[in-house]
């Protein structure tokens, strides 16, 4: 990975957190991420067509197109439903985390890249970093029964969002290698959200209840509707010049500011293992970085 791929990576792995943070700060999740999804698609999707026209819009690009907002629509429920169970500090590591496990077998299998041994190394720290910063202390007892922490469902949800980020992220990185332009994907994927979440928002949530969650937090649904595509699109960048098995685990590194954020600012608990884990993570991504 170079380094200017590594320093958007983290930078996207910032603006991610923050805005995850600001969701989880929300009244009612699906009415938060509704309005949210709808102010980065008012932002980034008018750009995302600008650019596919001026570059000659095919329709291999709108296959790759709608290709990217299913996956990003079924994230969009899905991590709407995690945060409205479960702690950001606990449903942050496991979502994010599916994806260093899953992305770089994939990327070997479907898309035929290599990975180093010291890739390798990386993305193992990564992954047990994450599975520690989830074990809460009273599941310590229960180490050698790991599936014992399924039974909550935002575990469940958290786990199910996981598998969809390492979806999107293939298909998006499929997408960038055959020339589609990094804005015009964004704008797809935010796209997909808005539309995918609309019907969820409408039907199980009252009106009044969408009213007050964009009267009381506008400021910031605003500010995560700019954060997420700004995010998504430095990753996309990102993936123009590096393996998409690198890059996946470095963006968690975003895990350490969700979790501290959950622990430290909103008061979830378990704070040291969650924290110890995150100081694991970290180190895998630092070895990620300097991989070859």
């Amino acid at each position: 990975m170079t380094a200017a791929a590594f320093a958007l990576v983290i930078a996207s792995a910032v603006l991610h957190a923050a805005w995850n943070f600001l969701l989880k700060r929300g009244f009612n999740k699906t009415a938060f991420f509704w309005c949210m999804c709808g102010t980065s698609a008012l932002l980034v999707v008018p750009m995302g067509v600008t650019v596919a026209i001026i570059r000659g819009l095919e329709w291999k690009t709108l296959g790759y197109g709608v290709g990217t907002m299913v996956p990003h629509g079924f994230y969009a429920y899905t991590l709407a439903r995690s945060y409205s169970v479960g702690d950001l500090s606990s449903v942050y590591p496991i979502a994010r985390g599916m994806g260093p496990a899953l992305v770089p077998l994939f990327a070997v299998i479907l898309l035929g890249e290599s990975v180093s041994a010291l890739a390798v190394v990386g993305i193992v720290m990564v992954v047990a970093g994450i599975y520690a910063t989830h074990i809460d202390t009273r599941f310590l007892r229960d180490l050698s029964h790991p599936l014992k922490i399924l039974a909550a469902p935002a575990t469940q949800f958290a786990l199910l969002t996981g598998v969809i980020i390492a979806w999107y992220t293939l298909w998006d990185k499929t997408s960038i290698d055959a020339d589609t332009h990094p804005l015009t994907v964004n704008g797809f994927a935010m796209a997909g959200n808005f539309i995918f979440l609309t019907p969820f928002a409408l039907l199980a949530v009252e009106r009044d209840i969408l009213m007050r969650e964009w009267t009381t937090k506008w400021r910031d649904i605003i500010a995560a509707g700019i954060l997420a595509p700004l995010g998504y699109v430095l990753v996309l960048i990102a993936l123009t010049t590096s393996r998409v098995s690198y890059i996946a685990p470095a963006r968690e590194v975003g895990i350490v500011l969700g979790a501290a954020l959950g622990v430290l600012v909103l008061g979830e608990g378990y704070g040291m293992t969650r924290i110890w884990g995150s100081v694991l993570i970290v180190a895998g991504c630092i070895v990620l970085g300097v991989a070859p």
